[in-house]
């Protein structure tokens, strides 16, 4: 009945912000620029999606905060692990949010990410501590560098997802795609639906080009999906960690093509530039078609693999795959 309860209220909240939208964006005034190098679009947009989905999760905190208590706890194990969770996902929020206001140096935002990330996992001690491979027969076990190899993926998977925020739809989608495979693993259902209603208004006003998902929406959710893809490894519903590489396959090679091309032309890895899949893939005057090739490269790997027992063969293929259309799409591409 509590859940029921939440879910009507949660549904009313994300209908009040789709058509309350004129009401409660005017005072929300952080708006990204066009600048005609990087950012080509063509009018100041606000950086609101990051603050819906924000919205969303309080909504659910203060919710059951107030009525069921021991159900939060239970989702994070402990009443410890449930502040930490909350107080990181709203200080990973912040750092975007003032990056998105104040374009911090990358190597700062790289910093203080680094920093909240580890004080965080210094408390709840949610660990990879194996690593478990589908072609592999035994588990290798991380034991003293648990922390650090923790620490590595999360700044990885976390700077990799910023990376794919770049045109209307792919990050929404992919997003959205990352909770409906994390359901079928058995992520709470109440939790998935407060997330996915706020990812649903986002992309709404995303396809209008009124809204931008920001850096205080990437770096809230890319957090958000890290802890709970170990969450569910170490809870034994993930049994195989390249499951979720296959998941994550794209945006670990977009990290790794970036930062190989930007040493290569004496670069720092930190620098923003427009070499990104979705700067370089461009059907001429179709920009959905843009879309549906980058969301099949990070969304078919998976699918695909899900009758694979052994996962290597769609790891290399997908990875060859990857790279073609990046070939492909650089020939005619101006990056």
């Amino acid at each position: 009945m509590t859940k029921t309860l939440f879910l009507i209220l949660v549904v009313l909240l994300n209908i009040f912000l789709l058509i309350k939208f004129d009401f409660y964006s005017k005072f929300f005034n952080i708006e990204d620029e066009p600048d005609s190098v990087r950012k080509i679009h063509k009018k100041n947009t606000k950086v609101l999606g990051g603050t819906i989905i924000l919205i969303n999760l309080i909504f659910y905190v203060l919710f059951f905060v107030v009525v069921d208590k021991g159900y939060l706890e239970s989702i994070h194990d402990s009443q410890k692990n449930f502040i930490i969770f909350i107080i990181t996902a709203l200080s990973m929020y912040t750092i975007g949010l003032l990056d998105d206001k104040k374009n911090l140096n990358a190597l700062n935002k790289l910093i203080f990410t680094t920093i909240i990330i580890s004080i965080s996992l210094f408390f709840n001690k949610k660990l990879i501590t194996e690593i478990n491979l589908s072609f592999v027969e035994q588990s290798f076990f991380l034991n003293q560098f648990s922390f650090l190899f923790t620490l590595f993926c999360y700044i990885i998977f976390i700077n990799a997802f910023n990376f794919l925020d770049g045109i209307n739809l792919q990050i929404g989608l992919y997003s959205s795609f990352i909770i409906f495979v994390m359901i079928s693993y058995g992520l709470d259902l109440t939790f998935s639906y407060s997330l996915l209603l706020g990812l649903f208004v986002y992309i709404y006003f995303n396809f209008k080009d009124q809204i931008f998902l920001g850096d205080n929406g990437c770096l809230l959710l890319s957090y958000i999906f890290a802890y709970f893809f170990i969450d569910l490894f170490n809870d034994g519903k993930i049994f195989f960690s390249d499951s979720i590489l296959l998941i994550l396959l794209v945006p670990g090679l977009e990290i790794f093509r970036l930062s190989v091309e930007r040493i290569g032309n004496n670069k720092s890895i930190l620098n923003a530039d427009r070499r990104h899949i979705h700067h370089i893939v461009k059907f001429k005057n179709d920009k959905f078609k843009n879309i549906l090739l980058i969301q099949a490269l990070l969304i078919l790997p998976f699918l695909i693999s899900i009758n694979f027992d052994n996962k290597i063969f769609i790891i290399l293929c997908s990875t060859i795959a990857y790279f073609l259309v990046i070939i492909y799409f650089k020939k005619n591409a101006k990056v």
